[in-house]
């Protein structure tokens, strides 16, 4: 009986754990919140035209990774008010979206 109740309340904490975030392993969820978000962001305001829409894509993919890599969750990281902190944190990013307006203003 004991291990039966062990190996429940094992199964148990396995399986709230696979739907919950975590540094580096994000749930489905909070990756689609997260780029719903950036890509809002990149879409909103006059610079919205200034990026492809591919550099736009690639831009999120690295920034959601690193954001993924530094926070425990969406909720997490979206309440982070530190600016700096952010910026620093998908700064390496950046060269994706110059690179591509280097690319359109040489063409």
């Amino acid at each position: 009986m004991k291990k039966l109740l062990l190996s429940i309340a094992i199964l148990s904490i396995m399986l709230m754990s696979c739907n919950q975030s975590s540094k580096g392993n994000w749930t489905e969820e909070d990756m689609a919140n997260a780029r719903k978000d950036l890509m809002e962001g990149m879409n909103s305001g006059d610079e919205s035209n200034l990026f492809s829409m591919k550099a736009k894509t690639k831009f999120c993919d690295c920034a959601l990774e690193k954001v993924e890599d530094t926070y425990e969750n969406f909720e997490e990281a979206n309440s982070d008010t530190d600016t700096l902190r952010m910026s620093t944190i998908i700064t390496p990013c950046m060269k994706l979206l110059l690179e591509d307006f280097e690319e359109s203003m040489l063409q």
